[in-house]
């Protein structure tokens, strides 16, 4: 209950915020937003997911220590998805939708 709480209270602040005539930089404030409420969402989902105790010191560290490494994992992830996609071989076509386009620039330029 008291997580749908902060992310109504967030949610509600940005839009006053946003709302304002005065501020020029209405993207950053919606990103900085989101950035807030994805923290706290998957500081919230890995807190439920491991039953952290947040009452010590000890506790605190241990959560930060596996959120960190959550995080890490996250981006590694990432930067996997990304080297995959990048080596894909994109140029490869149907041949014979590749031999008519041929056939039209050979067209066009005699």
């Amino acid at each position: 209950m008291i997580s749908w709480v902060v992310i109504i209270c967030l949610i509600v602040c940005g839009i006053i915020v946003i709302k304002m005539n005065h501020l020029k930089h209405k993207a950053f404030i919606i990103l900085g937003i989101f950035f807030a409420l994805s923290i706290y969402g998957t500081f919230i989902l890995i807190n439920e997911t491991n039953d952290l105790k947040l009452d010590s010191s000890e506790g605190i560290f241990d959560a930060s220590k596996l959120y960190f490494g959550w995080l890490n994992n996250v981006f590694k992830n990432f930067k996997t998805l990304t080297t995959n996609a990048i080596k894909m071989d994109w140029t490869s076509v149907n041949e014979s939708f590749a031999k008519g386009i041929e056939n039209k620039i050979d067209r066009t330029f005699k």
